[in-house]
């Protein structure tokens, strides 16, 4: 079950409601974001007006762009070192650009996930230094928590500029310079950067040193779409900065010039938006390195070679339909384990591990894993005598993944290492240890979690009828993409509804087309649920009443546009009390956006009707 509640209950205040220019739609669902000051908001409704952050306001970015600059001058040999996936391999690809705009050619170097894992390692370290004879190594989103393996890097003579993005430990790595914005105020425009969005500060002032002033400028924007294809890939936060170089990197890549990125939306049938980018773009080249070679995925970035792009871009798509069935296999599995013990659940935490899990992928399990069970999720795959497991937690005020993992290392001693953020991390442990490591992070969340409300929070932007949903209204929304994390597409109530009919979607029958009516109307309008058709199905069937949760868009196909609602949730209307829907009324009183009583007994037509 999910628990449904009002966003907010401030008032627009005359500047923001001025800024959004009269709509206070608009001023309103950015209020429920937590867009509470014009500085915010300008990112949002006046992105003409924003001025970029310098790089150098990341601690330390001064320190290691002078040791880059002297490796360039004293033509020492420069290595970029980056993560598997989409955020690290971007990240690579965007410094590797950088620097050939520039006129110095750099290798770079990707971990096997398999034989190496998560990070920098000293083997790596060793090889580096030796057959690649480099005197200065940079890393991209990852390096932060690699204390042993950079001293280790730098006793050598190799040395070492880390750019992460990942949770700060105790004892940073005492290389050449940490360039990580989490080091800054989380009220910084640059807090949330991603390692894309570091490595292109980065960029940004390596170009802006080593060119004309024009030239720079045009350069450094011309590596925007790398940045926004890591930046939505990595499921970064979509405000402040983040989100403007998303809006400029999305524009640049819908013209890239890049063969790579040019081939991977044809073979991804899709264009340049966040949807395209989340479900299109980025699995495939995130299989690169959760099955094979994630070189390939740079390669890909970094090629002006077309008939080799043509063939990555191939390799990467048969890539992702492995990584979809093994995905899938794993999936259920792992459902039957936890069919099998239902008490595991209980210890608010869900732990799984098995030998034979492809390790490449559990991290997509875990995720789905979150969205059924709505727990913080666990998930080792045992491999000789070592696991690695990824974490997913579910988003509750207090709760920071890397913390709680901090925590249970400090008293357990168990991880071989780990490393991530709030929401997301990965960790090793010795095979030998797993059982002992299950049995601690349950205790652990049997006690952090012990009397929480851990349904998930379902937050509504207001209701409406349906009779009110119209292409006005949904283009108004549009001026508020793109969205992502933090920012949420708008989410609307309507009910009871009558659904008037249903039709299965997909060749497995996992989505579900609704047909629904509103009162006395005899227009009928389409809805759809994705991937969860047999919940709804064994709740309603043709001729039920419900009340659903949704974000309504225009679907286009085959030259036609037709609304669409997306389903997010539903219940039956008995379980949505009359006072939620009046709660609206008060919460919402003299904004002139919504119209209409949604239940008998509430009176909402005093708002009037969608001023557009």
């Amino acid at each position: 079950m999910s628990q449904w509640s009002i966003h907010s209950k401030n008032k627009i205040g005359p500047e923001l409601l001025e800024l959004a220019k009269g709509d206070s739609l608009i001023a309103r669902i950015l209020l429920n974001r937590g867009v509470n000051t014009i500085e915010a908001a300008r990112y949002y409704l006046d992105t003409k007006n924003i001025q970029a952050s310098s790089p150098l306001e990341i601690p330390e970015m001064d320190v290691a762009y002078t040791r880059i600059n002297k490796a360039i001058e004293q033509k020492e040999r420069i290595l970029i070192y980056g993560d598997y996936d989409v955020d690290g391999t971007s990240s690579v690809a965007l410094l590797y650009r950088a620097f050939a705009m520039i006129g110095v050619h750099v290798d770079y170097y990707i971990p096997d996930r398999h034989s190496e894992g998560y990070g920098i390692n000293k083997e790596a370290i060793k090889k580096i230094k030796e057959e690649h004879q480099a005197a200065l190594m940079i890393s991209c989103d990852c390096g932060i928590s690699n204390y042993d393996e950079v001293e280790y890097g730098q006793s050598i003579g190799l040395d070492i500029i880390v750019t992460d993005h990942h949770s700060i430990p105790d004892n940073p790595p005492p290389g050449i310079a940490n360039c990580n914005p989490k080091t800054l105020p989380e009220e910084h425009p640059l807090h949330f950067l991603p390692g894309v969005g570091v490595a292109y500060k980065l960029a940004e002032l390596i170009l802006s040193h080593h060119l004309n002033k024009e030239m720079a400028v045009t350069y450094t924007q011309s590596l925007l779409d790398l940045v926004a294809l890591g930046m939505i890939a990595d499921l970064a936060p979509l405000r402040a900065e983040n989100r403007y170089l998303t809006v400029l990197g999305l524009e640049v890549l819908a013209k890239t010039k890049k063969p790579g990125l040019q081939e991977l939306l044809k073979i991804s049938s899709r264009g340049a938006d966040t949807e395209s980018i989340g479900f299109g773009l980025a699995p495939r080249i995130n299989a690169a390195g959760r099955l094979a070679d994630a070189t390939r995925a740079v390669r890909l970035m970094i090629t002006e070679d077309r008939d080799e792009a043509i063939e990555l871009c191939r390799d990467l798509d048969d890539e992702n339909k492995n990584r979809q069935e093994l995905c899938n296999e794993i999936q259920e599995d792992a459902l039957s384990i936890i069919d099998q013990d239902r008490a595991m659940l209980e210890d608010n935490v869900i732990v799984l591990a098995k030998e034979g899990w492809h390790h490449g992928v559990i991290g997509i399990v875990a995720s789905r894993m979150l969205d059924k069970f709505h727990l913080p999720v666990f998930i080792m795959a045992l491999d000789g005598d070592k696991a690695r497991g990824s974490v997913r937690c579910i988003a509750i005020d207090d709760l920071d993944i890397y913390q709680e993992m901090k925590a249970i290392q400090k008293k357990h001693n168990l991880f071989l290492g780990y490393g991530g953020h709030k929401m997301a991390a990965g960790f090793s442990v010795k095979a030998q240890d797993t059982n002992e490591l299950c049995l601690a992070i349950r205790d652990h969340f049997r006690l952090k979690l012990d009397g929480r409300n851990l349904e998930k929070q379902i937050k509504i932007d207001t209701a409406l009828r349906l009779k009110e949903l119209s292409s006005s209204l949904i283009t108004r929304l549009e001026k508020l993409a793109p969205y992502g994390m933090e920012h949420r597409q708008a989410l609307f109530i309507s009910g009871p509804l009558k659904i008037e009919a249903t039709r299965m979607l997909g060749k497995d029958g996992k989505h579900i087309k609704l047909f629904l009516s509103e009162g006395d109307s005899r227009k009928k309008y389409e809805a759809v649920l994705w991937n969860r058709a047999e919940e709804l199905s064994q709740e309603f069937q043709a001729g039920s009443a419900i009340t659903i949760a949704y974000t309504p868009r225009i679907n286009e196909f085959m030259g036609d546009k037709i609304m669409q609602l997306d389903i997010k949730d539903w219940k039956h209307p008995s379980d949505v009390a009359d006072e939620f829907f009046e709660r609206f009324k008060d919460t919402l009183k003299n904004e002139v956006f919504l119209v209409g009583s949604m239940k008998k007994g509430s009176n909402m037509a005093e708002h009037g009707p969608d001023k557009g």
